[in-house]
């Protein structure tokens, strides 16, 4: 069991000690419990566990949304950086969290919805991007698939400004304030942490999330997109290596044609068959 503490290249030889030469697929890191709803969105989305931003992007941003994340706390220096970017170019900060924490003390608009409602306000949102014409139709077109599907799902879900209120006891002004930062802005991240991670519904609000980008077609564009921040300082590279049981390198699963490319690489022929056992069951 690797800890969220280790340096990329240590889970690498790690996870590569047993998955290549000890031949055993049980190994699983941290992001098992911390991260797994974050990497399930991801593959759900992406296709595999890949996070379409970087730290820079929250320096370039018009508008940062925190969404679940205590980041003056959790991730101090990442946290005056925004701060800073706010003092120089002016950028908006939204804290979405039921808290009252040291980073909803410097927002520019806290949220404090009701605790698990935040797949509602996200549904919400993709339904004013789509009605208010913003959403980029050619990126939605040539780059997604199940855009229909999902806008009906949210409409289903969400309804009218003020069926979210009641659902999130927000006040609809500071719901409309919200839609209304993403829509008027060229630049938004979204920055989700373990408010959103450690719950049953972890997994769809960060689809939801995405999704909202997706619409926007922003992903991959400088000062834009989705970002999920890690819980400890380097969980995204264990699993960037493959140190979940459920992988075995690189975001490689245990299809024949994986196997090989791995085996090749490594130069060995011990590649276990299928993945395994995961923490709790290690545990």
């Amino acid at each position: 069991y690797l800890s969220g503490q280790l340096l990329t290249e240590d889970y690498y030889v790690a996870n590569k000690l047993a998955k290549g030469f000890i031949g055993s697929s049980n190994v699983d890191t941290n992001s098992r419990l911390c991260m797994s709803s974050a990497v399930s969105a991801h593959v759900r989305a992406f296709g595999e566990d890949v996070v379409p931003g970087c730290y820079e992007d929250l320096q370039l941003a018009d508008v940062v949304v925190l969404v679940g994340a205590n980041t003056a706390w959790t991730h101090p220096v990442l946290f005056k950086k925004i701060l800073a970017a706010r003092a120089e170019h002016g950028t908006k900060l939204v804290v979405i969290d039921p808290r009252v924490t040291a980073t909803a003390s410097q927002a520019d608009l806290h949220l404090q919805l009701n605790p698990g409602s935040d797949l509602q306000l996200f549904n919400g949102l993709l339904c004013a991007i789509a009605n208010h014409q913003i959403r980029n139709d050619r990126y939605i077109e040539q780059s997604t698939e199940g855009f229909t599907q999902a806008l009906k799902l949210a409409q289903e879900s969400c309804g009218a400004v003020t069926d979210i209120a009641l659902h999130t006891g927000l006040h609809p002004e500071e719901i409309t304030e919200f839609y209304a930062l993403y829509q008027q802005s060229n630049r938004v991240v979204t920055a989700s942490s373990q408010g959103v991670n450690q719950s049953i519904l972890g997994t769809n609000t960060s689809n939801a999330i995405i999704n909202c980008h997706l619409a926007l077609g922003d992903i991959g564009q400088a000062g834009c997109g989705p970002l999920s921040l890690t819980g400890q300082p380097n969980a995204m590279g264990g699993r960037e290596v493959g140190g979940l049981a459920t992988q075995l390198a690189c975001h490689l699963g245990f299809s024949e044609q994986e196997r090989q490319l791995v085996a090749n690489y490594w130069h060995t022929d011990r590649l276990p068959k299928s993945k395994g056992k995961t923490a709790t069951e290690i545990f």
